[in-house]
């Protein structure tokens, strides 16, 4: 596995049931960013920056938050594909910073929802190995291939999107950083 993440691939398994009359699905994924967990984390964190790399994602905000920052309560609206409702939603974000994210469903369309993030360094320490699990129940009839098709579409164009956002402005930091008389006087 860790070849194939260092090799640049998004490596993804998808479990689905066989209900066709209550459909849900289970994805795990893995990439692998050439940046520090803390410089990820911020990124995955930011409802500003979120609906740049996540498909569908119309809206985030942030609803509540812990005051000590351990959790936070995050509204987003997600429309997957033309033919299909908008989705309506809040989870709450369990935060173990910079390495772990807990997600619950709190309200919303959906009947379930569940997810972790795991931020860890990569065996060479070059880069993070980002690992996002989610469990989805609908809880209204769509076709178990439209839920299967949404996690293992979306769910590696999100990482593929997180890398690239997160790889890019971790360039720009280091150009800024290395440019003639520190950051103060670096050309745009």
């Amino acid at each position: 596995m860790q070849r194939r993440l260092a090799a640049g691939e998004v490596i993804v398994q998808s479990a689905s049931t066989i209900d066709p009359a209550q459909p849900k699905g289970l994805v795990r994924a893995a990439v692998r960013i050439r940046a520090s967990a803390e410089t990820i984390w911020n990124v995955i964190t930011d409802c500003r920056q979120t609906p740049a790399f996540v498909p569908g994602l119309r809206r985030c905000r942030q609803v509540g938050r812990a005051a000590d920052g351990s959790w936070e309560d995050i509204e987003q609206e997600v429309r997957y594909a033309w033919y299909l409702p908008t989705i309506h939603y809040v989870f709450r974000a369990h935060y173990d910073r910079p390495h772990r994210i807990e997600l619950r469903l709190v309200s919303g369309d959906l009947k379930k929802e569940e997810g972790t993030w795991l931020l860890k360094p990569s065996p060479d320490a070059s880069a993070t190995v980002v690992e996002y699990e989610m469990y989805v129940e609908p809880g209204f009839w769509i076709p178990q291939a439209i839920v299967t098709r949404s996690l293992r579409q979306d769910v590696p164009a999100a990482l593929s999107g997180l890398r690239a956002r997160v790889e890019r402005a971790e360039a720009g930091a280091q150009r800024t950083a290395a440019a003639p008389n520190g950051p103060m006087h670096a050309e745009p």
